[in-house]
Order: structure tokens, then C-alpha cells, then sequence
């Protein structure tokens, strides 16, 4: 069905895109502090709060509100990382490593969102297909992204701009999927076209009734 092309595309772009954000940075933690070793200590410990914020968010606020917040606070932070800007008397934090630090934060815990979600909002006839499709984008992502951040050496700012407007692109068309939580899965494309159609006719009636 239409709607389920549609779908699929916007979800190829999200798991290239975050996967690209994802390895882009875990490669690149030596480039954007003094010491390696506590820049990739303080990234473990972003990636462990990322898991355990997800879980907690897709649970309370739902998946779809999960991933644009995630995304969006991740492309959000990576312009805030512009900010020149230390801490500390000896410069031990800069605004650029704490804002980066959030930004992969925030990216690590939409990474492990899309999983769930793409396996919600596919119908059970094409799941394994569509879960494949997005797996494979992810890989095109995930073999940039290590390379992008050489881009670090050349141009810091140039880079945290791409890498914020590329997150922004993948957190907006969330908003054109369906939200999951608490539904069934559909069982065919039909149901997913029916679907869209059933949430269309709820949006006009509340806009009617605001107006």
C-alpha cells in the first residue's frame, strides 16, 4: 500500500541516519576532548543512561514521542556544542564535549528505540522484510559515519552543523508515523492504509471541534 511505502521510507532515512550519528561519534570521542580515556569513559556512561531512559520513555510518553525527543534533543545539542564555552578552572569540560556527550546520548537511546518501533508499526506480512530493509540502511549509515568523523580534524563547527541538521531531517518526519504504544500490530498493508485513514478522520474532527 501507499501507506506503508511511505512508512518504510521515512524509516530507511531514520535508521541510516541515526546509525550514521551513532558510529560517527563513537569513533570520533579522541578527536572532541584532551584525554581519550575520559572522553570514551564518560560516552560509556551516556550509552548505559541512554538504554535505561528509552526503556522508561517508550513506556510512559510512547514510541513515536520517544524517538522525535531523542532525535530532536540530539540535533538540538549538537548546535548548543558551538558554544565556546569551559568549565571548571583548569577548562576540564567544554561546552563542545558536554553538549556532544548529550547529543550521543540522546542519539544511542533513539538506536534502540527504532528497533522496537519498526517491528510495532510494520504489519506481521512484512515485517521481517521491512526490519531487513531498515537493517540494511542502517549498515550504509553505520560505514559513513566512522568516516564523517574525520571530518572533525578539518572543521568542527561545519561538522556539528551537518550532523544537527541531518538529525533534525530524521526526528521531524516522525511525525508523519503512528504512534504504537498500547496497540496491536497490524497483521496486513491493508490495515496499515485503514489505519491512516481512521487517524486522518480523527484530526479533522478535532479541528472542527477546536474551531
Amino acid at each position: 500500500s501507499t501507506e506503508l511505502r511511505i512508512q518504510l521510507v521515512i524509516q530507511m532515512w531514520q535508521w541510516m541516519v541515526i546509525s550514521f550519528l551513532y558510529y560517527g561519534f563513537n569513533f570520533g570521542w579522541g578527536k572532541l576532548g584532551s584525554n581519550v580515556y575520559i572522553s570514551y569513559v564518560f560516552a560509556g556512561i551516556g550509552e548505559l543512561s541512554a538504554m535505561l531512559l528509552s526503556v522508561l520513555l517508550q513506556e510512559y510518553i510512547g514510541r513515536k514521542k520517544t524517538l522525535l525527543v531523542c532525535i530532536l534533543t540530539g540535533s538540538g545539542a549538537f548546535l548548543l556544542a558551538l558554544i565556546p564555552l569551559s568549565f571548571g578552572s583548569q577548562s576540564v569540560l567544554t561546552m563542545e564535549q558536554l553538549m556532544c556527550l548529550i547529543g550521543s546520548t540522546f542519539i544511542t537511546g533513539a538506536f534502540s528505540t527504532i528497533y522496537l518501533y519498526v517491528t510495532e508499526v510494520s504489519p506481521t506480512s512484512h515485517r521481517g522484510k521491512m526490519l531487513s530493509v531498515c537493517s540494511i540502511s542502517a549498515r550504509v549509515g553505520s560505514f559513513c559515519g566512522p568516516q564523517a568523523n574525520l571530518l572533525f580534524s578539518w572543521n568542527k563547527s561545519v561538522t556539528l552543523i551537518i550532523f544537527s541538521a541531518l538529525a533534525f531531517s530524521a526526528g521531524i518526519v516522525t511525525l508523519r508515523l503512528p504512534e504504537t504504544r498500547g496497540l496491536p500490530s497490524p497483521n496486513t498493508a491493508a490495515e496499515v492504509q485503514e489505519r491512516r485513514k481512521i487517524s486522518k478522520i480523527r484530526i479533522r474532527c478535532r479541528e472542527q471541534a477546536c474551531s
